[in-house]
């Protein structure tokens, strides 16, 4: 159900193609890559609030929520806020510097700029490495990404064992 709720606010943001198919796919890994989730450079990446600052090298601008992602490491899941919608599903992380996000789900809200939160749904559905440097968190689209923009770039906010909204 929630799937089908994603599928149509993709396609109210003219996305649908890109998106819904993005959103259908799940991640692999299992167990795996739950084993992953203990290695050192994979820490930082987990159980801290991620604000959105850049989409593909644009900042973004002001909203009355912030947009941001979170990965919980005890839930397995990855939720956050795209601008006054929130999202959430799992996300795996096969090795270090590698990330699959979704199956994503979205609340449905009539939001001012359902553009904005599209594409940064869009950005997370597309997600296959990430990087962090220091507080500041880079999503990219596949393992040869060097010299390429980055899909989303995120700052941390805070650490902490609970999400906070």
């Amino acid at each position: 159900m929630m799937l089908c709720r994603t599928a149509v606010f993709c396609s109210l943001l003219g996305l649908a193609a890109s998106c819904q198919l993005a959103l259908t796919e799940k991640p692999a890994g299992g167990t795996a890559a739950l084993a992953t989730l203990d290695k050192p450079g994979v820490a930082p990446l987990l159980n801290t609030q991620w604000a959105l600052h850049k989409l593909g090298g644009q900042p973004v601008g002001p909203t009355k929520q912030e947009r941001f992602l979170y990965l919980s490491r005890n839930e397995g899941r990855a939720e956050g806020r795209a601008g006054c919608n929130q999202f959430g599903g799992p996300f795996t992380v096969l090795a270090e510097g590698e990330l699959r996000l979704g199956p994503l789900g979205t609340t449905r809200k009539a939001c001012p700029d359902l553009q904005a939160e599209g594409l940064f749904l869009q950005a997370l559905n597309q997600t296959q490495r990430y990087r962090v440097r220091g507080d500041t968190l880079l999503l990219l689209a596949q393992e040869d990404s060097l010299g390429k923009e980055p899909l989303a770039e995120l700052h941390a906010l805070r650490k902490s064992s609970k999400k906070r909204r």
